[in-house]
């Protein structure tokens, strides 16, 4: 079994990233979906090697890659180049072409787990001071993986 807390659009908000450490520190994982990524590399002293990441369209470019974790093949991307403000249709058909069973995304600021085609799509929301925040905390084993938003104040 391994754990992850997941983030994303966290703009600076060192105050939040800084109360959520224990639970980061817990997790086997911290995946920042971009939007400030340095933010999140900022933290590399006390994560070591548990920051996984991608940049945003405000990290001066985006990217994604890919993670296999428990046996979960995972696309991880800030979702701006699928324009997922309007629909999850080309991130559903990027996900089909890398054969991933889930994907993690951002950029909305809208926190949400779906399932498309059998796949799972988790937007953890964001960590930015100027919207609800929430994170998602993940449990992998088995090869499934459990997705949980949970609201932070």
């Amino acid at each position: 079994m391994k754990t992850a807390v997941i983030l994303s659009d966290t703009h600076g908000n060192f105050s939040a990233i800084d109360k959520l450490l224990p639970i980061m520190d817990e997790a086997n994982f911290v995946i920042h979906l971009g939007d400030h990524e340095s933010d999140i590399l900022s933290y590399r002293k006390e994560l070591k090697d548990k920051i996984v990441s991608v940049k945003g369209n405000c990290d001066g470019g985006s990217d994604e890659q890919i993670l296999n974790v428990e046996g979960v093949k995972i696309l991880i991307t800030h979702g701006n180049l699928y324009g997922v403000k309007q629909s999850l249709y080309k991130l559903t058909l990027r996900a089909k072409e890398l054969g991933v069973s889930a994907v993690f995304y951002g950029h909305t600021h809208q926190a949400q787990i779906d399932f498309i085609d059998g796949i799972q799509f988790v937007n953890p929301g964001a960590m930015t001071r100027f919207s609800e925040k929430s994170y998602c905390y993940a449990v992998f084993y088995g090869g499934k993986l459990t997705a949980k938003i949970v609201p932070f104040n």
